[in-house]
């Protein structure tokens, strides 16, 4: 089942997606996958249409020489704290 998630925009009192947090995601998980400063940790929304799955979710993906991994939270990224990501980057990656 879906739950109606708003855009963000200032008109409709929704703040904009602000960059510090998902700069914050990416410090939250290089810090607990002890990751090597050349590592690349994207993080981002993803919609999805599907029956069952969220309208918004954040996705986690970091990339290092040779292996790509990639976590799912069913949540928008403003909503996600720091031990949502430890708690996700505990389970292995999708």
């Amino acid at each position: 089942m879906h739950r109606f998630v708003p855009a963000a925009d200032s008109a409709g009192g929704n703040p904009p997606p602000d960059p510090a947090h998902a700069a914050a995601i990416r410090r939250w998980t290089q810090a607990y996958l002890k990751l090597p400063d050349d590592a690349v940790v994207s993080v981002f929304e993803s919609a999805c249409a599907d029956a069952g799955c969220p309208l918004v979710e954040t996705v986690i993906a970091v990339f290092e020489s040779g292996r790509t991994r990639r976590w799912k939270l069913t949540r928008p990224r403003v909503a996600v704290t720091k031990t949502m990501v430890q708690q996700t980057l505990a389970a292995p990656p999708a």
